[in-house]
């Protein structure tokens, strides 16, 4: 148990702390308060304020008239998605070689709209027209977040390195102000970059004739959703994330920062679908992880105290769990990951993994046979367990009492283990009461 922890917590610790995987993780963490402000665009717009809402009410029928005041806010947010995780690239990734990070951000920003499509192919009646200079929600929303990623990570991590070349710095007088000579020794670097990001770019269009912003999409971004879409995907995800809790890892922090880009593209088709009066179709879409994963935080923990408060007979478990359940309800599970402890215990690992890929397996298949809605809104990952699930699929029922199940279900697989305890705190004291005979 110690070498393989050791070696996971080795391979775990080279992953958090390797700068892109990091800055990957921060980025997308800075996106969270304009993905909720465009969710709930989607909800008031194309739910609430809706045929099928207020709207489809008789006497309501005006409420319609807002409806476009709250689905801009979709468009202002989730549409430019990629830009703004350009700009949260640069800006991050430049933090870790020790520079401001806003200038940076720009030059991601403009990197990454170097490497992408200026057309359009547009219908305009019976006639189709190809419009230049244009920028498509194809490029800008969520399609465009590899890309956005990869050419930030790449562009950044070039001028950094080229900042560094004394021979390309332009230097003024010393009454020169600050600013402005730093603008001027960021000059070269800057020129060379865009230089060779453009120049790149147009080689390999006339050389593969794609875009390499199309290329990235279908070779990298469409197979890597497809894989993480299927159940398997997501099941893998709650195994590694509770094997490097077990090993004393935050394996939520480090498989979030993997798997969030994927399912906010989920997030994304979703909510414009529904914006669009249509059915959303992604399963897997942001916030699956904490509807179904995280209950009460990592290991579906508050199925664990319910299962101490039925029936636990230590006092030590009870006293932690009546500590835990406040903070477990908005999922902050730490006392009890490491006051049990859950952490390096081999009993308790048991269900701490099972319980999330059961719940997961459970979610998954209530969605995929249209027990539970699907997911339209994002939702921030304190939310309580339910109330999440309400709000993230626009209140389907369907989704509470899926979500309950799990609840149920987890409480379940937990309540073995708790009797272990049970049963270990009996057979220590009846050992201590033992050696006090004897003494």
């Amino acid at each position: 148990m110690d070498k393989f922890a050791d070696r996971l917590g080795y391979i775990a610790q080279k992953l958090t702390s390797n700068i892109y995987i990091s800055t990957i993780k921060d980025s997308f963490i800075q996106t969270i308060p304009f993905t909720i402000l465009g969710s709930i665009g989607v909800l008031l717009g194309s739910v609430v304020f809706s045929t099928n809402g207020l709207g489809g009410i008789k006497g309501f029928e005006s409420v319609l008239a807002v409806a476009p005041l709250f689905t801009k806010l979709n468009y202002a947010t989730m549409n430019i998605l990629a830009l703004i995780i350009a700009f949260s690239i640069g800006r991050n990734l430049a933090k870790h070689h020790n520079r401001e990070g806003t200038y940076e951000g720009l030059l991601s920003l403009v990197s990454f709209i170097l490497v992408s499509p200026t057309t359009v192919t547009a219908v305009f009646g019976e006639e189709t027209q190809v419009v230049a200079n244009v920028l498509s929600t194809n490029v800008t929303s969520s399609k465009g977040l590899f890309v956005a990623m990869i050419v930030g990570m790449l562009s950044v991590s070039f001028f950094c390195r080229l900042t560094k070349v004394e021979k390309l710095r332009i230097k003024l007088p010393d009454a020169v102000p600050p600013n402005v000579a730093k603008t001027f020794s960021d000059l070269i670097p800057t020129i060379i970059v865009g230089l060779v990001i453009t120049t790149v770019a147009f080689v390999f269009e006339l050389l593969v004739k794609q875009n390499i912003s199309e290329f990235i999409f279908n070779i990298l971004q469409r197979p890597v959703t497809i894989a993480f879409e299927h159940p398997l995907g997501i099941i893998f995800a709650a195994f590694f994330s509770g094997l490097l809790w077990i090993c004393g890892l935050h394996g939520a922090s480090i498989v979030g920062g993997i798997i969030t880009p994927i399912m906010l593209a989920s997030l994304q088709t979703n909510m414009d679908l529904v914006a669009n009066g249509a059915q959303a179709t992604e399963i897997m879409a942001k916030p699956f992880w904490n509807l179904f994963a995280t209950q009460g935080g990592s290991g579906c923990t508050i199925s664990l105290l319910i299962a101490i408060f039925l029936i636990s007979k230590r006092d030590d478990d009870r006293a932690i769990a009546k500590l835990a359940v406040a903070p477990g309800f908005f999922g902050i599970n730490e006392p009890v990951i490491f006051g049990l402890p859950i952490v390096m215990n081999p009993v308790l690992a048991i269900p701490f993994i099972i319980v999330p890929i059961v719940s997961c397996g459970i979610g998954y298949a209530a969605m995929y046979f249209g027990f539970a809605g699907l997911i339209i809104s994002d939702v921030p990952w304190c939310l309580p367990p339910v109330v999440n699930g309400f709000i993230a699929t626009g209140g389907n029922i369907g989704m509470v009492l899926t979500q309950i199940a799990c609840i149920v279900v987890g409480t379940v697989i937990w309540m073995p283990f708790v009797k272990i305890r049970n049963t270990e705190a009996a057979n220590a004291n009846k050992t201590l009461g033992d050696v006090a005979v004897e003494n």
